[in-house]
């Protein structure tokens, strides 16, 4: 899939006029070049695009790398995408998805650095204050512990609070199958957990 290939209208849901132009100009303005929108947009969605790689790879330097390509793949491929009614948020997060997903497979190829990297890696985490919490370290851990898709789903839907409708446009599934999968991954956390 290409990363412009994600701007298709939801089924049935038509925005307002307003929020469709505004949408609408927004990505006219990033097609168009103009830095103000560039930073606006990095500004709103580089500290998500960030935690969502985080919680998907465990690392810092990862995560890190990963919203840099995001960005940089969005710079390079804006015109090939085509708003549609869905906000150009869902079309950098399967940007996000697809880098993430091919960091996980060189990493598991080489058998790179887990959640157990180095402990200087670990405190440049502390910047985040949320990510230097105990309780957030414990449901990072288990998070990566559970399955790809499972962690992938939670990411999506409870962190990035993303609809069942968009997490399935970045999955490429139903919505059914996110709804189920989001079940699955919740009781498998639970019991990681202890609860």
């Amino acid at each position: 899939m290409k990363a412009g290939d994600i701007g298709e209208a939801p089924g049935g849901d038509i925005a307002s006029d307003g929020e469709l132009t505004r949408h609408e100009e927004a990505v006219a303005a990033l097609k168009a070049n103009d830095s103000a929108a560039w930073r606006t947009l990095f500004e709103e969605t580089y500290d998500r695009v960030y935690r969502y790689a985080y919680l998907r790879t465990g690392s810092v330097h990862d995560a890190e790398d990963i919203a840099s390509t995001v960005f940089a793949d969005a710079v390079k491929n804006i015109r090939n995408f085509q708003y549609r009614g869905t906000p150009i948020e869902a079309w950098l997060f399967r940007i996000a998805h697809n880098v993430t997903v091919d960091v996980l497979k060189r990493r598991t190829r080489a058998a790179g650095p887990s959640l157990d990297a180095p402990e200087t890696e670990r405190h440049a985490v502390a910047k985040d204050d949320t990510a230097a919490s105990d309780d957030w370290r414990d449901v990072s851990k288990a998070m990566a512990s559970l399955r790809p898709e499972h962690q992938e789903v939670l990411t999506l839907r409870i962190i990035q609070d993303q609809s069942v409708e968009q997490v399935a446009r970045t999955l490429g599934k139903s919505e059914g199958a996110v709804k189920m999968m989001q079940m699955r991954a919740l009781q498998a956390l639970r019991k990681k957990l202890g609860g």
